[in-house]
């Protein structure tokens, strides 16, 4: 309904019969709806406060057996509380009886422990120092050995370093040597048989170079072979590439 609603009046004045029974049942309506809902608002609040009253009852019936039954399980440690009180005190003094025992027990155990390792120590003292001094005596033999054995290596390179050089010097002197012999052939210039005796001197000089020349290069391949063995990797290398290049 509208807060103002307007009736229907008639042709002489004052309102429609009809209009306004119309009005006030339709009020009463209303009126009856919105008490019928507030009727079933309060039942079912009425419906929760008796479920809610319910709970506060059940609740306090479960508070009242726990208390009961907690009642019942330690009443008996109440009602002897003297001897219960009595037995801790026993097994406080007993416990500490037992700590001052104990400890009087490690402290002899530590004492003797001690005692023993010390005897001990003292007993192997005397050989674990004579180990000591024999193990140092050894480790200076020892490094007297690895100097004496490192200058030994220094020398034999040393030598072989000089030795190669020599005969580097004497392979690369040989081309010269021989391009030589062939300048003083084509100089002089012979007959006959002078001639024929000299081109045969030659080429034995030229056999004699080879020859010479061949047991030079195996010569310097077995000292290159057998002095490998006592240099370094890369002195070893370079050796290798000096033999390439001749």
């Amino acid at each position: 309904m509208a807060e103002y609603e307007v009736i229907k009046t008639t042709l002489f004045g004052g309102y429609k019969k009809s209009a306004v029974q119309e009005v006030i049942q339709r009020l009463k309506d209303e009126m009856a709806e919105q008490e019928a809902s507030f009727r079933k608002e309060i039942d079912q609040k009425n419906a929760r406060i008796e479920e809610l009253q319910k709970r506060i009852e059940e609740k306090d019936e479960e508070q009242v057996r726990a208390e009961e039954e907690i009642q019942e399980k330690y009443q008996k440690y109440v009602d002897n509380y003297e001897s219960i009180s009595k037995l801790v005190l026993e097994a406080q003094l007993k416990a500490e009886s037992m700590e001052k025992d104990a400890g009087e027990k490690c402290d002899k155990m530590v004492a003797d422990a001690e005692e023993e390792a010390k005897r001990k120590i003292n007993a192997i003292q005397p050989e674990i120092d004579e180990r000591l001094a024999e193990g140092e005596k050894k480790y200076h033999a020892v490094q007297e050995e690895m100097n004496r054995m490192v200058a030994m290596i220094d020398q034999i390179q040393q030598k072989f370093s000089a030795s190669y050089d020599a005969v580097h010097q004497i392979v690369s002197g040989m081309p010269e040597f021989l391009d030589g012999l062939d300048e003083m052939t084509g100089e002089d210039k012979k007959t006959g048989s002078e001639e024929e005796d000299d081109l045969d001197f030659l080429d034995g000089i030229d056999d004699m170079g080879s020859l010479d020349e061949e047991d030079e290069e195996q010569d310097d391949s077995k000292l290159a072979l057998q002095m490998s063995k006592l240099l370094s990797e890369e002195d070893e290398a370079m050796l290798e590439e000096e033999l390439e290049d001749l």
